[in-house]
């Protein structure tokens, strides 16, 4: 690695203003006699030659103080986490980290590591995986240097992920997760030793908590074909000690390709959930929901799934209604509506669907509330429940303009009276 090297690289791999933010950050450093190093993923990304979704910066100073004088002046979002010295700042959906060096001490499996002060060697020893403990210089008399003494290089040129010690997966089990995420997304095998460790240990994945297990899920949704990570999931026991009720095989697995397909590269994660859930009842997917610490919008998601599936029967009737199949769909979320229709293959169900979606969604009574006050009807429930007459017989066809809705709330009128 050389100077230019890595200049060319964050000159044509990072947004213009990372580059120069970086490039500040290491003149804010000089200036200050302090070694800054890039550090983790971009460090492997770099090697990679491939474009990094984050930066992160270490030094043996106060972070937060350092990182706070970098960005003075700048209108960016910038938060600090005291007990790891650390400043996160969120530059236009850049993120990027700024720590200090420190060592790190896991007083339980699963709970969060106590912090002690470190060097850059200690800071890289606390990392997940060999590929992600390697540093790179910004310092002016060696920038451009590589700073790897875990020999993650030579796990990257042999394509091969492996933990850095045998405590790392009992450390922080969420690593069992991104081992099957980073092996799915750069196309590296988890070594047999690491492998050995992730099958042993993955019994204590529900010690991270939900929130941070949910965090992981979501993280697996956003990779270019999350399935492959839930098979390797399935076969190597994680699945089942993170969502006990959640099977993976080929069948979900083809459905979120067919998802994409249908739906573009970046289905909805609340799509991937639903499509999770297909084979859940009722009380499981409610399980899956409080597991998962799921937000109000995706547990709706679920919840409306569920409902789908009471009226799959129904649904896939000839003879159904408009007004009844607008009846049963109105009220679910969109994301549901459309991980039904990749989950069922019956072309009456997706017709339906798609006669909803593309039509029934959008009928509305010409008359409105208003119209009806005009007309003599009193304010009060009355109206609402007219409304929705009208609604359901303009459905199914049988009053298409707003003559005929006006012709129809007259006679019922007149029927009320006699």
């Amino acid at each position: 690695m050389n100077a230019e090297e890595l200049k060319s690289f964050l000159k044509n791999r990072l947004p213009p203003e990372i580059n120069r933010l970086i490039l500040h950050a290491a003149e804010l450093a000089a200036s200050q006699n302090l070694h800054l190093y890039l550090v983790g993923g971009l460090v492997r990304d770099f090697l990679l030659n491939k474009t990094p979704k984050d930066a992160d910066l270490v030094l043996a100073a106060n972070a937060i103080k350092f990182g706070q004088g970098l960005l003075e002046g700048f209108n960016y979002k910038a938060t600090l986490h005291p007990r790891f010295n650390n400043l996160s700042a969120d530059i236009n959906g850049f993120k990027l980290d700024i720590s200090t060096a420190r060592n790190e001490f896991y007083p339980d499996p699963g709970k969060l590591p106590e912090v002690l002060e470190g060097d850059i060697k200690t800071d890289l020893f606390r990392r997940d995986f060999k590929i992600n403990a390697m540093a790179l210089s910004l310092s002016p008399q060696d920038f451009g240097c590589l700073v790897d003494p875990y020999n993650g290089l030579t796990d990257l040129k042999q394509h091969k992920l492996s933990v850095l010690h045998p405590k790392s997966f009992r450390d922080d089990p969420s690593r069992i997760w991104r081992a099957l995420r980073y092996s799915e997304r750069l196309g590296f095998d988890i070594s047999s030793e690491t492998l050995t460790l992730l099958q042993r240990d993955a019994q204590l994945i529900p010690l991270i908590g939900a929130d941070r297990l949910r965090y992981e899920m979501e993280c697996i949704f956003k990779e270019a074909k999350p399935e492959n990570i839930l098979l390797k999931a399935e076969e190597t026991g994680v699945l089942k000690n993170s969502l006990p009720f959640i099977k993976a095989d080929n069948w979900p697995a083809d459905k979120f390709a067919e998802a994409r397909n249908m739906y573009g590269e970046n289905v909805s994660p609340e799509i991937y959930l639903c499509l999770l859930s297909v084979r859940l009842d009722k009380p499981q997917a409610e399980a899956l929901i409080t597991g998962l610490h799921l937000s109000k919008y995706i547990s709706a998601c679920l919840r409306d799934y569920q409902c789908l599936a009471e009226h799959l029967a129904e649904l896939g009737r000839v003879d159904l209604s408009p007004s009844r199949l607008y009846g049963i769909l109105v009220k679910c979320k969109k994301e549901a509506r459309q991980a039904f229709y990749i989950a069922n293959d019956n072309p009456i169900i997706r017709k339906h669907l798609m006669l909803f979606q593309e039509e029934l969604s959008g009928i509305k009574p010409c008359l409105k509330g208003i119209d009806l006050l005009t007309l003599g009807f009193a304010p009060g429930p009355d109206i609402k429940a007219v409304l929705a007459e009208l609604l359901n017989l303009k459905l199914d066809g049988k009053i298409p303009s707003r003559t005929d809705e006006i012709d129809y709330v007259k006679r019922r009128q007149a029927d009320d009276q006699v």
